[in-house]
C-alpha cells in the first residue's frame, strides 16, 4: 500500500470514527462531562472539524488520532517513567517466558514497514486482547503478561497498545514511520542484543542494552536496525502518556473499545487469519465493558 492511499485509509479511519461517536451518544456524553474531560471535549470539537487542530510538533506525525492538546511531546523520556524501572525489575520473568520461545515458529509481522529482513513477533496483548492464549497454546506468556499489567500506566486494554516479543534477524530495518496514535508511550526491554542494532525516534539515535528500558512517544517518527549477525530481541510494552488523566483513560478506552471502532482499527493491523475470532472477542468484551456502557447508548 502506498503512503498516500495509506494516509486516505487511517484519514477515513478517523473520520468514521467520528461519525459513529456523534451518532452513538458518545460524542454528546463528552460534551456533558464536567471539566474532568475540558481537554477532550476540545480535541472532539478539533476531529470533527469545528475547531482548528494546533500545528503539530515537528518530527510527530500518529497517522489516526492526533496528540492531545495539552501534552508534553518529546521523542524521548527522560528521566524514564517508573514503568521503566519496574519493568527492568521483572527481567527474570520475562527471561523464563522467551526461554520457551526459542525454538518456536513464530508471527512473521509484516506491517509494510519492514525495508530489508524480517521481523517477527510473538504477541501477549494486542488489539486489548491476550493474543496468546488466543493463538498459540502452549505458549501463554503468562509470567511476562501479569508483570506488565503491575505496571502503573499500563494500558493493556487499549485496542491500539501492544504488548509483544520482537525479534529483528541478522539485516532487519524497520523504515521510518509513526504510530497510529499519540496517546501512549512505548517501553523496549533490551533481551538480546547484539552489537550493531540500533533505534532512531526524531533525531536522536540509541542502542538497546540487555536488561535496561528505553522509553520514547512512537508518535515521533522513528526506524530501527540490526546490521550484527545475530538475531535482536526486545519486549515491546505500552504505557500510557503519563500527561493523560485517568479520566481521560478511561474516556479513550471507550471510545476505543466500542466494538464498530475497535473492529476498524484492527483490520488495520490484524492479520487476516485472526480477524474472525478476534471479532467475536470484541463483541462479547463490549457487553460487560463498564466504559463503553457509560459512554455509549447501548
Amino acid at each position: 500500500m502506498s503512503e498516500t492511499s495509506t494516509q486516505e485509509l487511517t484519514a477515513q479511519v478517523r473520520q468514521r470514527v467520528i461519525e459513529l461517536a456523534m451518532q452513538g451518544g458518545y460524542f454528546d456524553t463528552v460534551m456533558r462531562a464536567g471539566s474532568e474531560l475540558a481537554r477532550l471535549q476540545d480535541y472532539l470539537q478539533m476531529l470533527a472539524g469545528r475547531r482548528p487542530l494546533p500545528p503539530p510538533t515537528p518530527g510527530q506525525e500518529p497517522t489516526i488520532f492526533p496528540p492531545l492538546p495539552g501534552l508534553d511531546e518529546r521523542p524521548w523520556r527522560e528521566p524514564p517513567i517508573p514503568a521503566a524501572t519496574a519493568l527492568e525489575g521483572c527481567r527474570a520473568a520475562v527471561e523464563r517466558d522467551l526461554a520457551r520461545l526459542e525454538h518456536a515458529d513464530l508471527l512473521h509481522y509484516d506491517s509494510g514497514i519492514v525495508g530489508t529482513g524480517r521481523w517477527s513477533v510473538h504477541p501477549v496483548f494486542f488489539a486489548g486482547e491476550r493474543l496468546d492464549r488466543l493463538f498459540f497454546p502452549g505458549l501463554e506468556m503468562d509470567e511476562t503478561a501479569a508483570a506488565v499489567q503491575s505496571l502503573d500506566g499500563e494500558c493493556t486494554a487499549f485496542p491500539l497498545a501492544d504488548v509483544l516479543f520482537s525479534s529483528h534477524a541478522p539485516g532487519t530495518t524497520l523504515t521510518p514511520h509513526c504510530s497510529w496514535d499519540g496517546f501512549r508511550m512505548r517501553l523496549h526491554l533490551g533481551l538480546r542484543v547484539p552489537e550493531g542494532c540500533g533505534i532512531r525516534v526524531g533525531t536522536e539515535s540509541r542502542q538497546w542494552e540487555e536488561g535496561r528500558v528505553l522509553v520514547f512517544h512512537d508518535s515521533f517518527e522513528h526506524e530501527t536496525w540490526n546490521r550484527s549477525q545475530q538475531r535482536r530481541v526486545v519486549l515491546i510494552v505500552d504505557c500510557w502518556h503519563p500527561g493523560l488523566t485517568v479520566p481521560e483513560r478511561e474516556a479513550l478506552l471507550a471510545l476505543t473499545r466500542k466494538f464498530e471502532v475497535r473492529a476498524m482499527l484492527a483490520r488495520l493491523r490484524a492479520p487476516e487469519p485472526m480477524a474472525e475470532q478476534l471479532l467475536v472477542r470484541f463483541a462479547q468484551a463490549e457487553l460487560a465493558d463498564p466504559h463503553v456502557r457509560r459512554f455509549w447508548r447501548m
